[in-house]
């Protein structure tokens, strides 16, 4: 007995023993942590019905809570002195915890619907990379030894306390403004409008409620059917939605995905001027509160302005600042960490944006080789060795996002993109120039390529010719720095430049996007002219005053840029109060006077900006947001009563008012508009005779064979007619009326293996067509032309459909407007209407009409051809093609078309081709029976494999080209940057020398001067 208890307290005394280390304790309370976050995320998960991500926050700030008190008693056994140190030590924790949150949230996430984990198990998996983050944060941050700290002066704190101040301001003044501008033009809430125009209404609104069902109900990120038959949604997500605020789209009902859109480009906006007023506040070491005039001048630009709707651009754009102080860092001898994280945050969120960056980057490295004092060969190689090492790894890092999207993009129209050559410009005068006048309307969207949004404040056009004439800045940094400035200006004009800054790409649209960059230099130079005002002489203020109000004169004078008067006033104006208030500002002697001007300035200049992005919100527009919501909620009701959901379909709607209408309705079909749209799957859908081009194809022009080869179920329209595209109305939600095809075909069926010798390059779409009848099913042909018209401008032209007879019309060229009238419906079609249309199939002879109208300058005839079907011969290819289909529902839920994965049986009847109505794609693995198969193209644009007679099990799998080996290459580059920090830090490198401040490169006598006029000053008053 008492070996017994000797033994037993021996264990107890081993225990108490092993407690005594850190680490074990750290250990144990971690798995304690660890199962309170599992147990309830498993209840929110399974008990509640909660969808991942916010089940996942649920239980991580469950988590959150009872580590701080475990880990603050029992594990670092921290002492804390009164109510304050409590507070600022649990902010601290609850701080480094959230970003380990985000971690889990975004890695549980990507590992479930990117690479097909079970969530529970991702979870776990996740735990473990926590763990170590949480240890490393609480051991080195949190709970770390009290260290005996050097005492800040006064002045000191009062700087430190400064720069946050401007980091806040720069943030809360643009966020606020533009808020306060969607308000005044009544958007939601304060209003039923909405702020998405152009793109953002077209494009992205519907890509974020796509990826906000795929959050909410745990789907695959890879593939979406949602639209252009299917598409490749990793590189949509690279191009559009990689930012991490995406996430919080769960937390809001979709509903409101519009609205939310909105919240994020105030944040977005707001983000910008933070980060640049937080970079020129360190700059000049906090000092003075101009760097929140210029933040402000930053984020609330015309080109943020202009271009708010492309708001996956300023993740990337608000990174700016901190790349140029990492550059400015590793020049100086310091460590390349913070050019690297943000740079990879950049090229992470958006590619496109992260590009133009990394060019810059390049540029702005040499700009500070040649501002730098006593460059060394040795300082010099060491730099650039320095800073190539951190470009690769903040490329590769990202490599999940770059290389899938370089790869998707590889695809698309864009690629196509031939080099421009021989250089030109694309003006021959100054006129660009004046895009830096105040009020001027900012571009959202243009025609021309030279159209720019540059104007950031009027102040800037002062200081920038008084950083020219700066003696106080070395001449080598003034020459550098208006260099680059000249080079980034000249791209705006120049079509090579041009193209190299878009990605070697022609834009589309919105004209030179890399223009925050220019801006960028234009205030960090008049930043630098701003602190050195007061030292320099009164006649080179006024010359930096009247150089650009000679020049507005002049335009005015001569109508130079063909802007509104109020343009040209307002910047005269504006000009003339900041030139007589720099002037003055230089005179002052006493700190009271001093600060008073700088109050006077900074305020000024806020008003200025705030009013002109009030004006340009209200010149931007605004949309009816209930309209489409409408729409939303109108199909949903529809497909609730007539679909049971067992089985895949398509749907469309035949408008064009919002190109991804399907998507944000929450529907499957052909219509997509998107950078990242095959360029093959365009040319097929043009071949067909369908609405196509570029990057974007619409319903209209299909016919009822590829209604049914497209498996197009069902057809939404405002037009209300008891027969639409010969398809019979079923049902009715206002504004939209439900029509049926119930000859729609499979997601796959058997064709004829010559299908495979398709060429949608053989003609007409009817050529097309035929040949794809007598291949398939070896029929036809099935189309044959009735009548050709010559229509000239205002001709209005009858044509006879015969009984019994399906009639389309064929426009070859475009025309400013085209009306189709039929007994089923009148629709018109604008600008791009050179494609089929459905004129129908009646029981008797009836009679079509369609009318044209020509676009200005437009000559000639306009050629439009009639053909027709008979439905007969219709009837037998359906039943050949429908004869042999895959099947993909069953009650044990066996087979189902979901995103990314089909699972399904196909009885064939003879050997040949399972011909799938989705676009053909690397990333799909198909397999037969358990076993791969070789997948190839037909028709260039669809997916087919080869088939032997009899009853097969048919599997397809869906994984974006390029996900595996970026992810690779990303974790790669994650474990050398994160080793080159550890070697970095063995190393002890010298620290990195402090900011010297705006003042520095003012003499000492000069400064001396100043101060004792300071205070004599003071003493007589």
């Amino acid at each position: 007995m008492a070996a017994v208890c000797k033994r037993g307290i021996k264990m107890t005394n081993w225990i108490k023993k092993l407690f005594q280390n850190q680490a074990i304790r750290y250990i144990f309370f971690g798995g304690c942590t660890t199962l309170v976050n599992l147990v309830s995320y498993a209840a929110f998960r399974h008990f509640l019905g909660i969808d991942i991500t916010v089940a996942n926050f649920l239980s991580i700030s469950l988590s959150i809570l009872f580590a701080y008190v475990v880990n603050k008693l029992f594990v670092f056994e921290s002492r804390t002195r009164g109510i304050r140190e409590l507070l600022v030590e649990a902010g601290q924790f609850i701080g480094m915890r959230l970003s380990t949150m985000f971690i889990e949230i975004f890695g549980v996430v990507i590992l479930c619907c990117v690479f097909g984990v079970p969530d529970m198990i991702g979870k776990l998996l996740i735990q473990v990379v926590v763990l170590v983050l949480n240890y490393v944060f609480s051991k080195c941050f949190v709970f770390k030894e009290k260290e005996t700290k050097t005492e800040l002066t006064q002045e000191e704190l009062l700087q430190e306390k400064r720069i946050r101040r401007c980091a806040a301001f720069g943030f809360a003044i643009p966020a606020v403004v533009v808020a306060v501008s969607f308000a005044v033009n009544l958007v939601y809430p304060f209003g039923d409008h909405g702020v998405l125009i152009i793109d953002s209404l077209h494009q992205y609104l519907p890509f974020f409620t796509e990826f906000h069902e795929k959050l909410v109900n745990n789907e695959n990120f890879l593939y979406s059917m949602g639209g252009g038959l299917g598409f490749n949604f990793w590189a949509t997500i690279a191009y559009y939605l990689a930012s991490p605020m995406n996430f919080l789209l769960v937390l809001f009902p979709k509903r409101n995905m519009m609205d939310v859109m909105a919240l994020f480009i105030v944040l977005k906006l707001g983000l910008c001027g933070g980060t640049f007023s937080w970079y020129l506040a360190y700059k000049e070491k906090g000092k003075s509160y101009f760097p929140v005039l210029f933040g402000t001048m930053y984020a609330l630009s015309s080109f943020m302005i202009g271009y708010y709707f492309n708001l996956m651009w300023f993740d990337s754009i608000a990174m700016l600042p901190l790349i140029m102080l990492g550059i400015e860092r590793i020049v100086k001898g310091g460590n390349g960490k913070l050019f690297c994280v943000s740079l990879f945050y950049a090229l992470y969120c958006n590619y496109y944006i992260g590009f133009m960056l990394c060019l810059f980057s390049c540029f702005y490295l040499l700009v500070q080789w040649i501002s730098a004092k006593g460059l060394t060969v040795k300082s010099f190689f060491t730099s650039a060795f320095t800073f190539g090492w951190y470009a690769l790894l903040s490329g590769g890092m990202a490599a999940i996002m770059l290389v899938p999207a370089f790869l998707g993009l590889g695809i698309t129209e864009s690629a196509e993109n031939k080099f421009p050559w021989p250089p030109k410009f694309y003006l021959h005068d100054a006129s660009q120039l004046t895009s830096q006048f105040a009020f001027v309307d900012p571009i959202n969207i243009a025609d021309h390529q030279y159209e720019l949004n540059a104007f950031c404040g009027v102040l800037t056009l002062v200081l920038a010719v008084l950083f020219l004439l700066d003696q106080y800045v070395s001449l080598r940094e003034r020459i550098a720095k208006t260099a680059l400035c000249v080079l980034l200006f000249l791209s705006f004009d120049t079509n090579v430049l041009n193209f190299v800054w878009h990605g070697f790409h022609t834009q589309n649209g919105l004209p030179n996007r890399f223009a925050f960059l220019y801006i960028a230099m234009l205030l960090i130079m008049a930043h630098q002219a701003l602190w050195h005002v007061r030292y320099l002489s009164g006649t080179r203020v006024l010359l930096a005053a009247a150089v650009p109000l000679a020049f507005t004169g002049y335009s005015w004078w001569t109508g130079l840029g063909e802007r509104e008067f109020y343009v040209y006033l307002s910047t005269e104006l504006l000009l003339t109060v900041y030139g007589v208030l720099l002037l003055f500002y230089g005179l002052v002697r006493k700190a009271r006077e001093e600060q008073l001007f700088k109050k006077v300035l900074i305020f000024l200049g806020v008003a200025e900006m705030t009013a002109t992005a009030v004006y340009g919100v209200c010149m931007n527009g605004t949309v009816s947001r209930q309209t489409y919501l409408d729409d939303q909620i109108a199909y949903e009701k529809l497909m609730a009563r007539n679909e049971d959901g067992s089985s895949f379909y398509r749907s469309d709607i035949d408008s064009t008012r919002m190109r991804n209408a399907d998507m944000f309705m929450g529907g499957d079909g052909v219509m997509l508009f998107s950078s990242t749209m095959p360029a093959a799957t365009v040319d097929l859908c043009k071949a067909l005779g369908m609405e196509a081009r570029t990057n974007k194809s619409g319903y209209v022009g299909l016919t009822k064979l590829f209604n049914d080869i497209f498996g197009v179920k069902y057809v939404e329209s405002k037009t209300i007619t008891d027969r639409l595209y010969q398809m019979e109305q079923v049902d009715y939600e206002e504004p939209l009326a439900l029509y049926r095809n119930d000859n729609a075909l499979s997601i796959g069926f058997l064709v004829d293996s010559d299908i495979k010798d398709w060429d949608i390059d053989s003609g007409s779409a009817a050529d097309v067509q035929n040949q794809f009848v007598a291949l398939a099913v070896n029929e036809g042909p099935l189309y044959t032309l009735n009548q050709s018209i010559e229509m000239t401008d205002g001709g209005s032209y009858d044509i006879v459909i015969p009984a019994g007879m399906q009639a389309y019309l064929q426009v070859t060229r475009k025309t400013e407007k085209i009306t189709v009238s039929t007994p089923d419906y009148t629709k018109s079609y604008d600008k791009y209407n050179d494609h089929l249309y459905d004129l129908g199939c009646f029981d008797e002879d009836e009679l079509a009409t369609v009318t044209c109208e020509f676009s200005d300058g437009q000559e000639g005839s306009v050629t439009a051809n009639v053909y027709i079907c008979s439905n007969e011969e219709y009837e037998l290819v359906h039943e050949k093609l429908a004869s042999s289909q895959l099947v993909t529902d069953s009650e044990d839920g066996r087979y189902y078309v979901t995103d990314g994965k089909i699972r399904g049986t196909i009885q064939a009847d003879q050997d040949g081709t399972l011909l799938f109505s989705i676009p053909y794609d690397t990333g799909w693995k198909v397999k037969v029976d358990g076993k791969t198969v070789e997948t190839y193209v037909v028709g260039r644009a669809l997916l087919g494999i080869d088939l032997t007679e009899g009853s097969h099990e048919i599997s397809l799998d869906y994984t974006a080209p390029g996900l595996w080996e970026g992810t690779i290459l990303s974790v790669l580059c994650l474990a050398l940057f994160f080793l080159t920090q550890i070697l970095e830090n063995q190393r002890r490198l010298i620290p990195i020398p402090a900011e010297e401040g705006m003042e520095a490169a003012i003499p000492v006598r000069k400064r001396e001067e100043e101060e004792t006029e300071e205070l004599l000053s003071e003493e007589e008053s």
